[in-house]
């Protein structure tokens, strides 16, 4: 590829070759237009000179735009706007043919210049130097009728917006060269990055069309072959297949019974007559016709009675034949049409049934699921007043309040973990824990001031007061009546105690 890039080529040593497809508009000299004369007739000044086409009824001047530069076209390849200006004057005097078919030569080019992309608005040399916008590389022709009349007639027949032919040809230029660039990232050159370097173009060969690539890099970029150095331009083919932007063909000064000029050597083109034009079934009174005609002519050449009568008999036979032959191809036809009209109505009565029962079926399961999602979400919604009603000691109004809070809470886990932990600030003096280790706290400070007020003595004075020998000189002094006096002494103590734990009930006391 490296060596291939930088190769010195001799003129004719061409390795590569490209076809560009664009749109054809033909013209004669003088007359009017059966479409919009536009741009049509800028390229007017195209039309070979010299030649009167009135007198010369085999010839056809036209005029067409060619190619487009700075653009590529849909085989990934295209030129700029130097290399446009440098070879457009060699497309001069190159054949044209029909499907760059080389035995079927139809004409030649014999002017060449650059048109406005759009406005087909012609340009000279200083206005396309160095332009980076799309253009036109525009050609002037003749065409051949004698060398084809089957071509030159659907020529004249794609003018004709009532023809079946109408705007049916365009053209396609076929040009060699033996170098090139990338450009990549997008159809218009002046939005594309070129790339020359030998190795990054030999990494990216593989996405080409012309390589058996898509023509676009891995993330979607076009890549394109930019056409560069020496090119040689192999000429024009018209073709049946119409290009995107084809306007078809316009000619001036039609005659009203043109001379139609028939050749031996006419071949079928791509689009012909036999295969393509619609035929009306030939009644009565044409056949009449053709067999007066025909016996007229006999008559002229001085055959016999009995030869013309032979011969008109063996015509009208054939004829006969071929109409019967034609009746039974339409009846056949027109049959098979019905029946592949009626396989389509029924398989399309189909495709909407199953889309009803499809369609049904889809909104018995989203009735479904949204079912389950509904148990499913007051299970949730229980599960979760449970959990909050265990934690909290709640009141009606504290229920109430938690019934709209929970319906706006999210059915993530995560979400509810949150709406808790703010509820457990919030309603820290209804936690049922908090409440329950308070009371044991209150508890324990009863228990504390029942025991204090058990140990006070009838002087006054408290047990932790009095040292060990006056204690033990009180339990001597009593240990004679201890006897008699110890059930009246327990029975006080008890009900002392009883009343102070009556005083200091919990049920007594109120904390603000």
């Amino acid at each position: 590829m490296k060596r291939l890039l930088k190769k010195k080529v001799n003129k004719k040593d061409y390795k590569y070759t490209t076809t560009f497809e664009a749109e054809v508009l033909s013209c004669d000299i003088g007359g009017s237009s059966f479409i919009s004369k536009a741009s049509l007739d800028n390229l007017e000044s195209l039309i070979p000179k010299g030649i009167d086409f009135e007198d010369n009824i085999d010839l056809m001047g036209v005029a067409f735009n060619a190619a487009v530069v700075n653009r590529f076209n849909k085989n990934g390849d295209g030129i700029d706007a130097e290399t446009a200006v440098a070879y457009t004057k060699n497309f001069l005097h190159k054949p044209t043919n029909i499907e760059h078919d080389k035995d079927k030569i139809v004409g030649h080019i014999a002017n060449a210049g650059w048109s406005e992309y759009g406005t087909s608005r012609l340009l000279d040399e200083q206005e396309v130097m160095g332009y980076k916008k799309p253009f036109n590389i525009a050609l002037g022709a003749v065409v051949y009728k004698s060398a084809n009349s089957s071509f030159a007639e659907l020529l004249e027949k794609s003018v004709d917006p009532h023809n079946p032919y109408y705007h049916s040809i365009s053209t396609s230029w076929e040009v060699g060269f033996s170098e090139f660039t990338l450009a990549v990232g997008s159809d218009y050159l002046e939005d594309s990055t070129v790339i020359e370097d030998p190795d990054e173009m030999e990494a990216m060969l593989g996405c080409l069309k012309a390589y058996g690539g898509s023509g676009y890099t891995e993330d979607g970029k076009p890549v394109n072959r930019l056409i560069k150095g020496k090119i040689y331009p192999l000429g024009i083919g018209y073709t049946s297949n119409p290009a995107a932007d084809v306007k078809g063909i316009y000619m001036k000064n039609k005659l009203d019974n043109p001379i139609i000029i028939k050749d031996k050597r006419d071949k079928n083109i791509s689009q012909s007559e036999k295969t393509n034009v619609n035929l009306k079934k030939t009644n009565s009174m044409e056949n009449e016709k053709v067999m007066s005609e025909l016996k007229d002519l006999l008559a002229e050449k001085k055959f016999s009675d009995e030869a013309i009568a032979s011969m008109s008999s063996t015509f009208a036979d054939a004829i006969k034949e071929k109409d019967e032959q034609y009746r039974q191809e339409i009846k056949q036809a027109t049959e098979e049409k019905e029946a592949i009209a009626k396989e389509q109505e029924e398989l399309k009565s189909s495709v909407e049934d199953i889309k009803a029962k499809f369609e049904e079926a889809q909104n018995k399961i989203a009735e479904y699921e949204a079912a389950i999602k509904a148990e499913q979400a007051v299970a949730r919604f229980n599960e979760r007043m449970d959990v909050l009603d265990q934690k909290f000691d709640l009141e009606d109004e504290d229920k109430e309040f938690l019934v709209q809070e929970l319906k706006s809470v999210d059915e993530t886990e995560e979400a509810f973990a949150s709406f808790e932990d703010k509820l457990t600030v919030l309603w820290k003096h209804k936690s049922k824990e908090a409440k329950a280790k308070f009371e044991e706290q209150v508890e324990a400070r009863i228990q504390e001031e029942v025991e204090k007020r058990l140990s006070k003595t009838s002087d006054g004075e408290t047990v932790e007061q009095k040292t060990d020998e006056e204690i033990l000189d009180k339990v001597e002094s009593s240990e004679a009546s201890i006897a008699n006096s110890n059930e009246t002494v327990s029975r006080e103590e008890v009900t002392l105690k009883d009343k102070f734990a009556a005083a200091f009930d919990r049920s007594n006391i109120e904390i603000s």
